[in-house]
């Protein structure tokens, strides 16, 4: 080959050579840059997990707190509920107790009365042959 050519070629080796070295430089610079941003986003990803698990657990407390007032709610409003119906039953059964006195009352006017009548009404002769 010619001299000149080789000469050439050996200069524009070295030129795409220094700068293939260049661009590898770059990149192990980027790579550097990326595995930086890779651990920050690592420890960022691990504080948003401990930050959620800090939220998942007051939201938990929370909702305990949400259930233990519901059911303190129903308890509440089944005692109530329950001496309202107690109280019914007990007025309902008075007003049936005084409903029967008032009936037997009642009856026993109803049979003074008809002894009175019989005793009142004069039996005629006939009946008495």
């Amino acid at each position: 080959m010619d001299q000149e050519l080789v000469q050439f070629l050996d200069s524009r080796f070295q030129v795409v050579n220094t700068q293939f070295q260049e661009l590898r430089g770059e990149f192990q610079g980027l790579r550097g840059e990326f595995q930086g941003l890779r651990g920050e986003m690592n420890e960022r990803l691990e504080e948003v997990k401990r930050h959620s698990g800090v939220l998942v657990e007051g939201l938990r407390h929370e909702l305990h707190l949400v259930a233990e007032g519901v059911m303190t709610h129903i308890d509440v409003r089944h005692a109530e509920d329950r001496a309202y119906v107690d109280q019914r039953f007990q007025d309902t059964n008075a007003l049936v107790r005084l409903s029967l006195e008032s009936t037997e009352q009642l009856r026993q006017r109803v049979e003074n009365l008809e002894r009175g009548r019989r005793r009142e009404v004069p039996q005629c002769p006939a009946a008495r042959r």
